[in-house]
């Protein structure tokens, strides 16, 4: 559940960021952004959840990359953690594509309304 929270944070301040630059679409652009970090984080843990799956090959389990450890963090690892985060990241980056073409017709429609 927290995993969701920071990433729904993420993406407000994405906007923020974006709306406080004075560009246009503010919306859009920051949920394109917040798309671009998901699947890089879905991309990470997917790398790091596979690698987990033949602890031979890595004398254990162990968080594979940086980015994954910063979204996991230090403690109890377990295949099935990384196996949730790796499919909450799925899910949070599914979300994100299927708002992006919503958001771009709600903020075009609403343009030309008040133009």
């Amino acid at each position: 559940m927290a995993f969701i929270l920071v990433s729904l944070v993420f993406v407000i301040v994405c906007i923020l960021f974006i709306q406080r630059m004075g560009i246009k679409n503010p919306f859009s652009k920051g949920i394109g952004l917040a798309i671009a970090v998901s699947t890089l984080a879905a991309i990470s843990l997917a790398q790091n959840y596979t690698q987990s799956l033949i602890p031979e090959a890595n004398d254990g389990i162990s968080i594979s990359n940086v980015m994954a450890y910063w979204i996991i963090g230090e403690p109890r690892w377990s295949q099935e953690i990384f196996k949730n985060f790796f499919n909450k990241s799925i899910y949070i980056t599914l979300i994100l594509i299927v708002s992006y073409p919503i958001t771009l017709m709600l903020e075009s429609t609403l343009g030309r309304n008040s133009a």
